[in-house]
C-alpha cells in the first residue's frame, strides 16, 4: 500500500490557499490507488521550536526530560518520514520564506546518523526512494512593478 505523508504548514485556517492545493493533490493520488495517509497539521498542532534546554534532545544525547521528549518526537517525526513513500508539503510563503512552524518540523526531522550523515563531499542522505511534492504559496506583493488591486506602496 501506498504511504502518504502530508505536512501542512498554514497557520491561516481553512481560508489556506496551500491547504486547499495540498488536498487536491492527495485526492489526485488516492483517486487511483488506495493509500494510507498521515497528516501533519503543523498550524493547527505546531511542532515546538528547539531551545536551549531541548537542543541536545535532537543534535546530541538526551540527559534531562525536556531533552527526552524532545528525542521522542523527533523519533515519532522520522519514523513517519521513514513509512510515507510520498511527502506531500505545504509551504506557503510568509515574509519571504516558509512559516516557521515547518522550519521547526525539519529541525526534528533532520538528525544526523538519522536521516543523513557526513561525509567528505558534505551531508549524504540516508532516506532514498522517496517521493516528494512541495506545493508551494503566496500572496501579496512579491515583485518589483506590480501592485495588487486596491493596494498602494507608499
Amino acid at each position: 500500500m501506498n504511504n502518504i505523508l502530508v505536512i501542512d504548514s498554514a497557520v491561516t485556517g481553512e481560508s489556506s490557499i496551500s491547504k486547499s492545493l495540498v488536498r487536491e493533490a492527495v485526492e489526485a493520488l488516492t483517486a487511483s490507488r488506495p493509500a494510507q495517509v498521515v497528516h501533519r497539521d503543523l498550524g493547527r498542532e505546531p511542532i515546538p521550536h528547539l531551545t536551549e534546554a531541548t537542543l541536545a534532545g535532537v543534535r546530541g544525547e538526551p540527559g534531562t526530560d525536556a531533552e527526552r521528549a524532545a528525542r521522542a518526537l523527533s523519533d515519532t517525526l522520522i519514523a513517519e518520514l521513514r513509512a510515507a513513500d510520498t511527502i506531500i508539503l505545504g509551504a506557503p510563503m510568509y515574509n519571504f520564506s516558509v512559516p516557521t512552524t515547518l522550519r521547526a518540523w525539519f529541525d526534528y526531522v533532520l538528525r544526523a546518523g538519522e536521516t543523513f550523515r557526513y561525509t567528505e563531499e558534505g551531508p549524504k542522505g540516508l532516506l532514498e526512494s522517496k517521493r516528494v511534492i512541495v506545493i508551494e504559496s503566496r500572496g501579496g506583493l512579491y515583485s518589483e512593478g506590480r501592485v495588487p488591486s486596491g493596494s498602494s506602496l507608499r
